[in-house]
């Protein structure tokens, strides 16, 4: 007689049940390997074999689990998603014959962590949890070589975790970074200055900041073409990574302008990384279609953080002082008062 429990699986999963279990060798299997058979004659016999068909779910987080399968014949994909709702994702594992699952929900209670979806025709030994404990009691083999196959899909769980975290840390990394220039872009800033919001400055002193601006950006695009504008930010770029200390953190802020930010310097000091960025970008020289364009120049704002001011008030005065280095003429710099 089935369980009701089981039958219910069976109504879920199309599955269909055969009684005899003397054609199964499980010697072969890993799970009985080095195992004394006959001490588990009567307990085996209270185990069913359950068929499956492609597209069938043996486990489904969203439901619990009352069994655990020995795979007979065919096998089965792991899915962190439910692969009948994203057909696309790919597996985390495959597991055939002689493997199993559904064993870490009969020990913890809980629904599976996982999507076990048949690839085609399976047949699996399907045992109830009280069975199961039985045999792990009865036999210490048989609970050694389980915990050879916990072991495996802790290390399956923990590499599926590695890759996600490293998959979300890749898409954090694109989300941060501006495409077009290989800088940091504009989201990156303001998650920084949502964090800073509201701190004074004065713990990081000192602390200067420079907004900077191509001059006369427009005419770039005007005359030559959105294209050429590209490559005109790009070398810009390109510059400015190669000027700056390894410490400075720089980021398209928008269009043409760009923020950089200088750890652990004086007025004085970022003077000098002003003047030296001022005068690499204009010594750059920049072609269209092999022609050369007129020189880029850019304009520049500096201010320094005083204690107690807060970051929006250092942005807005080194907005102020690159306005003010445009009225005077641009290819500039000059600091905030």
């Amino acid at each position: 007689m089935l369980t009701n429990a089981f039958a219910n699986i069976a109504k879920q999963n199309r599955g269909s049940y055969q009684g005899d279990l003397a054609y199964i060798g499980f010697g072969d299997m890993p799970l009985f390997r080095d195992v004394d058979i006959e001490p588990l004659e009567i307990l085996l016999e209270r185990c069913r074999v359950v068929s499956f068909v492609a597209g069938d779910l043996l486990l489904d987080p969203s439901k619990g689990n009352e069994f655990f399968y020995l795979i007979l014949d065919g096998s089965v994909s792991i899915y962190l998603d439910n692969p009948l709702d994203k057909p696309k994702d790919a597996a985390i594992a495959m597991l055939s014959i002689g493997e199993c699952v559904g064993e870490m929900s009969m020990f913890d209670g809980k629904n599976p962590s996982a999507f076990v979806k048949a690839n085609g025709s399976v047949r699996v030994l399907a045992m109830d949890n009280g069975t199961l404990w039985e045999m792990i009691n009865l036999s210490h083999g048989l609970a050694r070589n389980l915990l050879y196959f916990l072991s495996k899909k802790v290390r399956l769980g923990n590499g599926a975790v590695t890759n996600s975290m490293q998959l979300q840390e890749k898409h954090k990394k694109a989300a941060n970074c501006d495409s077009l220039t290989g800088l940091h872009n504009r989201r990156w800033l303001d998650d920084l200055l949502l964090r800073l919001r509201g701190k004074a400055l004065g713990d990081l002193s000192p602390l200067c900041l420079m907004m900077l601006d191509i001059d006369h950006f427009k005419k770039f695009n005007d005359s030559y073409g959105h294209q050429t504008g590209d490559e005109v930010l790009k070398k810009v770029a390109s510059v400015m990574q190669h000027c700056l200390r390894p410490n400075d953190m720089v980021c398209r802020y928008g269009g043409e302008e760009f923020i950089v930010i200088l750890p652990s310097s004086s007025m004085a000091a970022a003077k000098r990384v002003a003047e030296r960025l001022r005068q690499g970008i204009e010594a750059e020289s920049m072609t269209y279609n092999n022609l050369p364009l007129s020189p880029v120049t850019i304009s520049i704002g500096l201010a320094q953080c005083d204690e107690g001011q807060q970051i929006d008030e250092l942005i807005a005065d080194a907005d102020a002082a690159l306005y003010q280095a445009k009225a005077q003429g641009r290819n500039q710099y000059c600091c905030a008062s």
